[in-house]
């Protein structure tokens, strides 16, 4: 008796997982640095194509908010999505920072937002851009010492 309740108690945790809710997809796939003769380049690379729509740093510099569209909505998960929070990698040549995602259709206007603030721990220079693929979020960062003035957003 006490096999058979040990088999049936080894398997329910497989049949319980078949039968829950997939968990939400994030939407950062891989945070990459990259040298530039100039500075690094911070590629968020990202688990779907997304359209550019603006982007604006803070006057000290040390946050950047990017607004994105996602192209394919089916993709989304019902029901309101929690922010998605990533760290740099720990063996990055620039400084630490943080993103935050919110998929909240409050964040921006336009239809199927993606809300992005990065956060970094010191002031940086950088100038954000989609990548060719459509999957990325470029983010060039100019090397220390190469301009007096805080960061600003860039155009793509």
């Amino acid at each position: 008796m006490h096999r058979i309740l040990r088999k049936a108690f080894a398997v329910l945790p497989v049949a319980a997982s078949l039968h829950a809710p997939p968990a939400l997809a994030e939407l950062i796939d891989d945070i990459v640095i990259e040298p530039l003769e100039a500075g690094t380049r911070v590629r968020l690379r990202l688990t779907g194509a997304v359209r550019y729509i603006r982007d604006y740093a803070s006057a000290d510099g040390k946050t950047v908010n990017v607004y994105l569209q996602i192209l394919a909505p089916e993709n989304l998960p019902s029901g309101p999505p929690p922010d998605e929070v990533k760290q740099s990698p720990r063996s990055s040549p620039t400084p630490r920072f943080t993103v935050r995602i919110s998929l909240d259709p409050r964040c921006d206007a336009a239809p199927n937002p993606v809300c992005m603030v990065i956060q970094f721990e010191r002031a940086v220079r950088s100038r954000s851009r989609l990548g060719e693929d459509r999957r990325s979020l470029l983010l060039d960062l100019e090397s220390e010492g190469k301009s007096d003035t805080p960061a600003t957003g860039g155009k793509p």
